[in-house]
């Protein structure tokens, strides 16, 4: 077998909930995903190590599919990574998968687009073991408005009047290759039913807080607030202020870095 090269680029996956953080990136005011996943990997290979992320997720926000690099020059094999990680780790994050990647490799420049999910109960009682992970919406949504209110968001936008208004983005350009609206129910441990509505989103890349602003809008058409067609308006715009209201952050996940 060929020796590893004295500086490793090694790749992880890695899911967390994200309840208890303050957001994927490194911050003053909270922990933080990267800054435990950087502990844990101090700890083992006994040397300060930097991780860079495909994704920066908000506060609250999850991942079942984030990636992230770091450079070591520990000997210890890629495959036994994980293990290792997992046993320091807080419960509430996971590395999924390690492999050695290419010198130059970086997640966030390897990403072509990034697909987030975001999942609303639509009901008048929530099941405590799902409201982590849902938006509790009561009134009965139009789902077939949501739909018709989504073909507009659908492709190369000027999505300023998603973007939460202190953001640090210069270019509020960006592509929507996909929104896919749909109602479903699931049924676990025999007698423990969710039943969901799922917006799911396909991008080349998210503004701040753009997935979250797009589903309040789209949550305000599904409750007669607004009419579908009112979205191209809203788009047209380019005026925060326009547009609905923050959906909150535990109803969303990144589910999938497309590379």
């Amino acid at each position: 077998m060929a020796a590893r090269p004295t500086l490793c680029n090694i790749k992880l996956t890695i899911q967390y909930d994200g309840t208890d953080y303050c957001g994927f990136e490194r911050q003053k005011n909270g922990p933080s995903i990267q800054a435990a996943v950087e502990k844990a990997l101090q700890k083992i290979f006994k040397t300060p190590t930097r991780i860079i992320g495909a994704s920066r997720t908000d506060a609250g926000v999850h991942a079942c599919c984030q990636v992230v690099s770091f450079k070591t020059k520990s000997p210890i094999p890629v495959r036994r990574i994980p293990q290792a990680l997992n046993g320091i780790l807080p419960p509430a994050i996971r590395v999924m998968a390690a492999s050695l990647v290419g010198p130059k490799y970086n997640p966030r420049f390897a990403a072509k687009s990034k697909t987030y999910e975001y999942l609303i109960y639509n009901g008048e009682v929530l099941n405590p073991l799902f409201n982590r992970f849902v938006w509790h919406i009561r009134p009965r949504l139009n789902i077939a408005a949501m739909k018709k209110a989504a073909k507009y968001l659908v492709g190369k936008h000027d999505f300023s009047s998603f973007c939460a208004s202190h953001s640090n983005n210069k270019d509020p350009i960006r592509v929507l290759h996909q929104l896919v609206i749909s109602h479903s129910s699931v049924v676990i441990w025999d007698s423990c039913q969710l039943s969901v509505v799922s917006c799911k989103l396909k991008g080349n890349g998210f503004l701040y807080k753009m997935v979250r602003n797009i589903v309040g809008t789209l949550v305000e058409v599904g409750m007669g607030k607004r009419k579908p067609q009112d979205v191209k308006a809203i788009i047209d715009a380019k005026d925060r202020k326009k547009a609905g209201r923050t959906a909150p952050a535990q109803g969303l996940c990144l589910v999938k870095v497309n590379e």
